[in-house]
């Protein structure tokens, strides 16, 4: 039977999603589910995900697809697997998937969320975890960039050394950033910046440049009218910004279309 699970995750102390093949590995996500299901199952199952996010990345929407035994059909999977899952993961959802769904391949869009703190004061305990403290941004050249962003582009410029990918041509379908409300309870401080971007695929640290550029923006650093430029060398040495922390960054949500609907 195959599995399809929604899950939610603090990235904080994992070595990303991926499973490192080598003596003593790292702490991931993979592995754990994987720890679990092998509890449950009494076997060794392999785990798939929609995307391998990176060492110290949050997931709010992660979708992943495993294959188990047909004996356990009448298991709830969500509470067995949450019963045995470290707190900092979390099963969503878990339902029977058509036998051909993979949670990767069959992707047609994700969303990512990056939140920027702009007080220079202080930072509420409870989000220095998921949060760049940047300090104060001026919005207005930030959302000037925004457009040059959006559609199909060479994104050279906006990956990282590493990417496993013959193409590094991408569709941007929106990119917002929000105003988010104060934290209650503590003093007066400036607003928290949140940018969100879906696209039908990402490179590798693709949205942590793009928050690192839009910030270089913030500051007037990089002008929003010299975007398009940048992205046109097709060079990571072209674009003056820093690939932001991977803290401030979450996976919201993983579109399928109507493809594979859980049955």
């Amino acid at each position: 039977m195959r599995l399809k699970l929604l899950l939610a995750y603090v990235g904080t102390d994992f070595s990303g999603w991926q499973i490192q093949e080598k003596p003593n590995p790292p702490r991931t996500v993979q592995g754990a589910l994987e720890v679990a299901l092998r509890t449950l199952t009494g076997d060794a199952v392999r785990v798939y995900g929609a995307g391998r996010t990176d060492s110290g990345v949050h997931a709010h929407g992660q979708v992943a697809h495993c294959d188990v035994p047909d004996s356990k059909t009448g298991l709830d999977w969500r509470k067995s697997l949450n019963s045995l899952l470290p707190k900092d993961i979390c099963i969503l959802e878990a339902a029977r998937a058509a036998p051909t769904f993979h949670a990767r391949n069959d992707a047609v869009g994700k969303a990512y969320a990056y939140r920027f703190w702009q007080e220079r004061a202080f930072v509420p305990p409870y989000l220095v975890p998921f949060v760049w403290r940047c300090g104060p941004l001026d919005m207005r050249p930030m959302r000037a960039a925004l457009p040059s962003l959006i559609g199909r582009h060479d994104f050279a410029g906006l990956q990282n050394a590493g990417t496993d990918t013959n193409s590094t041509h991408r569709t941007l379908f929106s990119a917002e950033i929000a105003v988010l409300p104060p934290c209650a309870q503590y003093p007066p401080h400036a607003p928290s910046l949140c940018l969100t971007v879906s696209a039908n695929g990402f490179l590798k640290q693709m949205v942590r440049n793009i928050a690192g550029l839009l910030v270089a923006c913030g500051r007037q650093k990089i002008a929003p009218e010299d975007v398009d430029s940048l992205l046109a060398a097709c060079d990571r040495r072209a674009v003056n910004a820093q690939t932001a922390p991977a803290q401030g960054l979450s996976l919201v949500n993983v579109d399928y279309g109507t493809v594979h609907t859980i049955k």
